[in-house]
C-alpha cells in the first residue's frame, strides 16, 4: 500500500499540523516504507511459534498474595492531622 501525498495532507489537516510540500513528500515516502515493512511481516510463517500464553510467567512465583487490609491504625494516621473529627480529617470549606 502506498501512502500518497493527499492522504498525508489530510492527516495533517485532521491533526491540525501545518505541513509544507517538502514535509508531505517526506512523510509520504516514510509512511509508505513503514507500511511495506509491516506487509513483509505478514508474510512470515509463524505457524510453528507457540502462543505467548503457554510460556510461564517468570519472577512472580514468590510474591505474597495481594490482600487489601484495613490497617486498623486510624489513631496513628490522625495523630499527624492538624484537625480531625469522628475519625476523619477536617478541612476548611472551599465551596459555598
Amino acid at each position: 500500500m502506498s501512502i500518497d501525498s493527499d492522504l498525508v495532507s489530510r492527516i495533517g489537516d485532521l491533526a491540525k499540523i501545518e505541513l509544507s510540500k517538502k514535509d508531505v513528500t517526506m512523510f509520504s515516502k516514510q509512511l509508505s516504507e513503514i507500511v511495506d515493512l509491516m506487509n513483509q511481516l505478514e508474510e512470515v510463517d509463524t505457524s510453528e511459534v507457540p502462543d505467548l500464553d503457554t510460556y510461564p510467567v517468570m519472577g512472580h512465583e514468590n510474591r505474597p498474595e495481594d490482600i487489601a487490609r484495613d490497617g486498623d491504625c486510624i489513631d496513628l494516621i490522625l495523630k499527624n492531622a492538624p484537625e480531625h473529627k469522628e475519625g476523619f480529617f477536617t478541612v476548611k470549606k472551599v465551596i459555598e
